[in-house]
């Protein structure tokens, strides 16, 4: 046996909004697991993405996940200033929140910034 067993590559995902992978995160959060909402920027594109894996899903057990969102590079949003997500859902409804600072009642997910592209994000 040779040992070299080939990875099987992530699978990537495109959500719709900024807003669906801050739900994602935070359901996450909701069993106690913070998942941090990685960024980074390439060719005029910022990407923000969580990274899961499948579990208990056939073959496909423990295969990572990887679930983006890609906007362009705009100056109307400051991502040296954006640090977290918080978010939280009441009787008023859902409130996610892009700021530099955490707030007494919401679930703080936080942004780690990537100096570049992650070798498996690939499209």
């Amino acid at each position: 046996m040779s040992g070299n067993k080939e990875l099987e590559p992530a699978i990537i995902i495109e959500v719709s909004s900024l807003e669906d992978l801050a739900r994602l995160a935070y359901s996450m959060a909701s069993r106690f697991l913070i998942m941090p909402i990685y960024r980074f920027k390439e060719e005029g594109v910022v990407y923000y993405f969580i990274q899961a894996s499948f579990k208990d899903y056939y073959k496909n057990y423990g295969i990572p996940v990887v679930y983006y969102y890609a906007r362009p590079a705009t100056e109307d949003v400051d991502d040296s200033i954006a640090k977290y997500i918080l978010a939280k859902a009441d009787e008023t409804g859902e409130h996610i929140l892009i700021t530099n600072k955490t707030r007494h009642g919401y679930t703080v997910i936080p942004i780690i910034n990537l100096k570049s592209k992650p070798p498996f994000f690939k499209f």
